[in-house]
């Protein structure tokens, strides 16, 4: 019988830049320069954390994409001058998502190296409290940014407010064709719930395993292996993954694992993929 999903699976971790994964992931006395092409040869995707801080020059874009293999695909993070107002995770709440500076744009550009090689595009949003920004105000200006969003790119959005997971911002989602991001984090409802609430907005799915970063931080602080026992939590989500896959035809499943879900992100990337085909990444 034919797998729904096997094919359609793009599961890799969020950054390959860390020094901690040498001896588990990466050979013992790899260069910092050769990581990505080492990561490759395991994981045929990436979600680029970077560009969360910082837009990057092409020449860096042309690197990324020279030393990775033709189906291998970026998923990269909007700069949060877009999406927070301000450079790094502390929002200015009147900026966010006006862009009065035109750094998204600037941003698309530098990604054109990529060609085939650009995934989706996440909008990564912090959470806002009640005093801070209201659900209406927040779509107001979600609705005008995806509205002047190039043709071609896919794009997906996270927000980490679960009382603003409601038909208006599903509707919203669904209506430019982008994913809703399903995230594990403590803010957030668990698998399941997600996906009875909406989540799967469009023809493709994206999963962020983030994990309590707080939480973690107090167990290690170095992510060479595997310090907290999720799997429970995987098999939820590889369980939310197949009924995606079987109820709504998933074009594909986009899955990031970060360090500090588990301590290690590719040991937590590859045992999703136990969990879902009894295989590890291609």
């Amino acid at each position: 019988m034919e797998d729904p999903i096997a094919d359609k699976l793009h599961i890799g971790t969020s950054g390959w830049s860390y020094k901690d994964w040498v001896g588990s992931f990466y050979e013992e006395g790899t260069a910092q320069g050769d990581y990505l092409t080492r990561y490759a040869g395991e994981f045929r995707c990436v979600e680029v954390d970077s560009t969360f801080y910082q837009i990057p020059a092409v020449k860096v874009v042309e690197g990324w994409a020279q030393r990775t293999p033709k189906d291998f695909r970026f998923a990269p993070k909007v700069p949060s001058l877009v999406t927070h107002g301000a450079q790094g995770r502390q929002p200015d709440l009147d900026k966010v998502l006006r862009d009065e500076e035109g750094s998204l744009d600037t941003f698309l550009e530098s990604l054109t190296p990529l060609g085939e090689k650009l995934g989706p595009i996440v909008f990564q949003f912090p959470y806002f409290r009640v005093r801070e920004m209201q659900a209406a105000d927040f779509l107001g200006r979600l609705e005008a940014t995806l509205d002047r969003l190039p043709p071609g790119p896919r794009f997906a959005v996270e927000i980490r407010n679960k009382g603003w997971i409601t038909p208006e911002y599903i509707e919203l989602l669904s209506r430019y064709r982008v994913a809703a991001v399903m995230i594990d984090h403590p803010y957030m409802p668990p698998p399941r719930r997600q996906l009875d609430l909406g989540m799967a907005t469009t023809d493709f799915t994206y999963l962020r395993l983030l994990g309590d970063r707080y939480k973690i931080e107090e167990t290690t602080r170095e992510w060479d292996k595997i310090v907290v026992d999720k799997d429970r939590q995987l098999a939820q989500w590889a369980e939310v993954l197949r009924v995606i896959a079987e109820r709504q035809g998933i074009g594909a499943a986009w899955v990031f694992a970060n360090n500090h879900f588990a301590g290690h992100g590719p040991a937590t990337s590859r045992r999703l993929m136990t969990h879902l085909t009894g295989e590890r990444p291609q």
